[in-house]
């Protein structure tokens, strides 16, 4: 059958079945072996993204809990600050309520302030008790300053 060809005839033949074989097999098998080891990588890059944000929520629900030492409880709403900081008030001292004045909101766009005043009448020691207890005790909100003064009857 392949007497009338030359050796390089039939070497030629060869080499192009060679190449016809090749890339049958690389479209096949090859081809799909590349598609996955590449996916794999990209996967094993966005599992160690997600695992490096998994730490960082771990340091975030640490940065809260330090916040809201610091400045108060997150998510409670005025209403119930002020209703906390009457209770706590009356309960924790001798001191009494002489006045409370509305709630003051002061939003701006990087953050949101809101205060309460309250005018409280004891005795120097309850007064200090009381101041005392807030900065120590009361988790909803932080005592910004305090004024004392005194009258006379």
């Amino acid at each position: 059958m392949f007497e009338n060809y030359s050796y390089k005839q039939k070497f030629h033949a060869l080499i192009v079945i060679f190449f016809m074989l090749s890339i049958t097999a690389y479209k096949r098998s090859f081809h799909t072996l590349f598609e996955v080891v590449s996916e794999y990588h990209m996967l094993s890059k966005k599992a160690d993204d997600i695992n490096k944000k998994a730490k960082n929520t771990g340091t975030l629900k640490n940065d809260v809990e330090y916040l809201d030492r610091i400045i108060g409880k997150e998510g409670v709403t005025k209403e119930m600050v002020q209703q906390g900081i009457i209770g706590f008030a009356t309960t924790n001292s001798g001191a009494s309520i002489n006045d409370l004045k509305p709630i003051h909101d002061y939003p701006e766009a990087d953050y949101h302030i809101i205060t309460n005043q309250l005018d409280v009448t004891g005795n120097a020691n309850q007064l200090l008790d009381l101041a005392y207890n807030f900065e120590k005790n009361f988790n909803y909100s932080r005592m910004v300053s305090q004024n004392f003064y005194t009258t006379k009857k």
